[in-house]
């Protein structure tokens, strides 16, 4: 409901007025002259002042001004009963909305109220949502501020991580290199003298020593191709025999699962460092052995498509959660601790940023209970 003061020293004009407005719906107000008008408008927010210009004292004209000065918003309707250009002409430069020449009817008041109703009603709306805009760019600003706060921490504390990986991968390789070499030196040396027993705990020794070794190397060179500076010699390189070798060398580990090797009769040939290839297949197969059961088939496919060389590991293991389906590509990222255990989380993320850094793409397609699908693709050449 708009509200309107009507301000005349006549008191018929104004009960006449104000009963046109009061029946059309406006809140109305009335004021005898500009002293009693301005503490109305002091005392409660209006949306149109009607006034006469010529009263008593102080002019409407007068009234117009402070109005523009101390509520800008508010529209102002000049009446008077002796019209001339000069009081036509300071109502319009005072800032007047409309100029109403007495006797006001009823259609006229009407008309002319709701339009500066309408007007007050739309700054109104346009000063709400500017503010609004305002506020909201304001908050943007803030958070745009803490995302950077945050950002620039995070980039720390990678910082600060990456340099601890660093310092753990060079203060652990040399004293594991000498460990490696005293036990080879033992197992190759005085092997025939231990019993099987002591034969077999020196066996689990090595092998232990080697898969930290495996860790440690693939942590710094998983670092390397996160900087780019992982060196790859890169040439073509038959894609079904390397599948075939990274197959013979799991043999033993194989046991009663059934494997197979599909490829076309003819060499499919890609663009690739090959022994970093090999790590990636071979990662790929060694995570298909470890999770498909004794009586279950890993499959390797090699297949060309348009200017890419497609590889595919498929098993019929436990399978994988779609929402892991993105994590286990992470740094330590894993799909199930229980599972998972004994995985450090980083053979899939060094197969990701080996594939990415050749130009090719990695990828899972997976259900639980249904096996896993792991793929990639390099230029073929």
């Amino acid at each position: 409901m708009s509200r309107v003061l009507i301000v005349d020293d006549e008191e018929s004009i104004r009960e006449t007025l104000g009963a046109f407005l009061s029946n059309a719906g406006y809140e109305v107000e009335r004021a005898e002259d500009v002293p009693t008008a301005q503490q109305r408008l002091k005392e409660g927010a209006f949306d149109v002042t009607v006034s006469d210009i010529i009263m008593p004292r102080v002019s409407g004209v007068e009234l117009l001004k402070m109005i523009r000065q101390e509520s800008p918003r508010v529209q102002v309707i000049m009446m008077t009963g002796q019209p001339t250009v000069e009081t036509a002409g300071a109502a319009v430069r005072a800032g007047a909305f409309d100029y109403l020449i007495k006797p006001v009817s009823k259609e006229s008041i009407l008309r002319c109220v709701g339009n500066a109703a309408k007007l007050k009603a739309t700054e109104d709306e346009r000063l709400r949502l500017a503010e609004v805009n305002r506020r909201h760019q304001e908050d943007l600003e803030r958070q745009h501020k803490q995302l950077q706060d945050n950002y620039g921490r995070l980039r720390e504390l990678e910082t600060l991580r990456d340099n601890l990986t660093h310092m753990i991968i060079h203060d652990l390789r040399a004293p594991l290199s000498v460990a490696l070499g005293y036990v080879d030196l033992i197992k190759t040396n005085i092997a025939s003298n231990l019993t099987s027993r002591a034969g077999g705990y020196l066996d689990t020794v090595l092998l232990n020593l080697c898969r930290l070794n495996d860790m440690i190397g693939s942590l710094l060179d998983i670092s390397r191709l996160e900087t780019g500076k992982m060196p790859l010699d890169r040439h073509a390189c038959d894609m079904a025999v390397l599948a075939k070798s990274v197959m013979d060398s799991f043999d033993s580990l194989v046991g009663q699962r059934r494997l197979s090797l599909d490829s076309p009769p003819e060499p499919i040939m890609a663009v690739c460092d090959k022994e970093v290839t090999r790590r990636v297949l071979g990662n790929l197969f060694q995570n298909a052995l470890k999770f498909t059961p004794d009586d279950g088939c890993i499959r390797i496919t090699v297949g060309r498509k348009d200017s890419m060389v497609r590889l595919e590991v498929s098993d019929n293991g436990v399978g994988i959660p779609p929402e892991f389906h993105t994590r286990i590509f992470e740094k330590f990222g894993q799909a199930d601790r229980q599972t998972r255990q004994h995985s450090t989380g980083l053979g899939l993320t060094f197969c990701k940023l080996a594939v990415e850094a050749q130009g090719g793409q990695i990828g899972v397609e997976s259900e639980v209970s249904k096996g896993s699908h792991f793929w990639f693709t390099l230029p073929a050449a």
